[in-house]
C-alpha cells in the first residue's frame, strides 16, 4: 500500500512537471544575420539555457555557454550553474542562494581564487529566471525585478510600453512590448562575465521584449540597443 501511495505521488509530480514543461529556440541576430542560437528548456523546477555561436559568428567570437537554474516558486533560484566556453574566457561555477541571510555562495570549479560569498536582494534572480518570472507579471503595467548579475545587485524597473501586432514564427500576433532598465544598486565595478550577461544587464542601455498577449506570454522578440546597430532576438520555435 505504501509503495502504491509513493508511486501515485511520483506520478502526480511527474504530470505536474509536464504541465509546466516548455522549450523554445531563439536566434540572436546582428545586421539580420543569426550569430547565436539559443535553446531554453523549462521543466517546472529547472530552467536550462544553451547559447552557441553560429559558424559564421565563431570566426570572430566563439561561444558555447550553458546556464542552469534550479528554482522553486516564482522562479526564485536555489542554485545557478554557469558553464562558459568563449574565445578568450571560461567559467564553470555554481551559485547557491541563502535567501534567509541574503547571501550568494559562489564556488568556481576552475579558479578557487574567485570562490566567494556576496550579498543579494532577497528576491534576486538570474537574468533568465527573471525573464520567465516577468511572463507571469504582465497584468501589471510596471514593477521592479531584482537580478544577480556579475555578482552584483541590480534593480530592473520594467514597464509596459504598448500592445503591438508583429509578425513572428507563430504568425501575425498581438504582443505586449515591455521596456526594462537596469540599475547597479551599489554602483560597484562589474566583474568580467559571459557575453550574454555583460551585454544584456547594462545600466547604460534599455532592453525591450515583446511577449504574446495571451495567457502564455511567450517572448517572441527582444531588442538591445548597441552601436552602430541593435541586436535582435527572435523566436524560431516554441513547444509545450
Amino acid at each position: 500500500m505504501k509503495r502504491l501511495h509513493n508511486f501515485l505521488i511520483l506520478s502526480f509530480l511527474f504530470s505536474i512537471s509536464l504541465i509546466f514543461a516548455s522549450e523554445m529556440q531563439l536566434s540572436i541576430r546582428y545586421l539580420g544575420l543569426p550569430v547565436v542560437r539559443v535553446k531554453i528548456t523549462d521543466n517546472g523546477n529547472e530552467l536550462k539555457v544553451h547559447a552557441k555561436a553560429t559558424a559564421i559568428a565563431s570566426i570572430a567570437a566563439k561561444m558555447d555557454n550553458t546556464y542552469i537554474s534550479e528554482y522553486t516558486d516564482d522562479y526564485l533560484s536555489s542554485s545557478y550553474r554557469k558553464i562558459i566556453k568563449q574565445k578568450d574566457y571560461a567559467e564553470d561555477r555554481i551559485i547557491n542562494y541563502d535567501r534567509m541571510n541574503m547571501i550568494a555562495k559562489r564556488k568556481s570549479y576552475i579558479n578557487e581564487n574567485i570562490t566567494k560569498d556576496y550579498p543579494i536582494n532577497g528576491m534576486s534572480r538570474d537574468f533568465f529566471s527573471a525573464l520567465f518570472f516577468l511572463r507571469g507579471k504582465l497584468n501589471e503595467s510596471k514593477g521592479d525585478l531584482w537580478l544577480d548579475a556579475n555578482s552584483l545587485i541590480w534593480k530592473a524597473p520594467y514597464e509596459i510600453v504598448k500592445k503591438e501586432i508583429i509578425r513572428t514564427t507563430l504568425g501575425k500576433v498581438e504582443t505586449i512590448k515591455v521596456k526594462i532598465d537596469f540599475e547597479n544598486v551599489n554602483e560597484l565595478e562589474k566583474e568580467r562575465s559571459d557575453m550574454l550577461t555583460n551585454n544584456l544587464v547594462n545600466d547604460e542601455k534599455s532592453l525591450y521584449f515583446w511577449f504574446t498577449a495571451d495567457e502564455q506570454h511567450i517572448p517572441v522578440k527582444a531588442k538591445f540597443e548597441m552601436k552602430p546597430f541593435p541586436v535582435i532576438w527572435k523566436l524560431d520555435s516554441y513547444k509545450d
